[in-house]
């Protein structure tokens, strides 16, 4: 993983991906997959190693978004989250999941999302595997697209991307992806 941390940050100081090119008009939109194993190992990364090293960059304005905790963020903030704790405890964890999967929905995801990225022009998005299956990756980026189009978009997933389907911990979604590897 070492390796692959030094190329990313490499790669995301470039001109080439600072300025776009070769992505042949595509959106700005990049996958960084790995073994879920890793997940500790690149939530340590982003924090303590990516986004310092972004810092005194001049051209690129990053700011990462876990979309777990924006989940939580939310709850809290609808003052909810007391009361889903509840609701599991007495109507179990799937009648929960179904809630949580209606009323966090993509609309109230990319308000937070815009909010969260005014003035920036790099978004680094985590916690995908944390959410699953309350929200799947491919509604987030779907979605993403019609927010921004100059905006980078960083994902990093906890599983397989081919460049053209995501796996999750081994699931298939059969949805095609705007995105390029890194």
């Amino acid at each position: 993983m070492k390796d692959r941390f030094k190329e990313l940050i490499k790669k995301i100081k470039s001109d080439e991906f600072y300025n776009n090119r070769g992505l042949a008009n595509e959106v700005p939109f990049y996958i960084f997959d790995y073994n879920p194993k890793y997940e500790l190992e690149i939530r340590d990364f982003v924090k303590n190693k990516l986004l310092p090293s972004l810092e005194d960059d001049d051209r690129l304005k990053a700011v990462e978004i876990d979309i777990f905790e924006l989940l939580l963020e939310s709850m809290r903030n609808d003052n909810i989250l007391d009361m889903a704790f509840e609701i599991e405890e007495k109507k179990g964890t799937k009648f929960l999941y179904e809630k949580l999967k209606k009323s966090f929905n993509t609309e109230i995801i990319m308000k937070y999302i815009s909010q969260k990225t005014k003035g920036k022009n790099f978004l680094i998005l985590t916690g995908v595997g944390k959410i699953f299956p309350i929200v799947r990756t491919h509604t987030i980026l779907n979605n993403l697209q019609n927010i921004f189009d100059h905006t980078k978009v960083l994902l990093f997933f906890p599983g397989e991307y081919t460049s053209t389907d995501l796996r999750l911990f081994g699931f298939e979604d059969n949805n095609y992806y705007r995105a390029f590897k890194i």
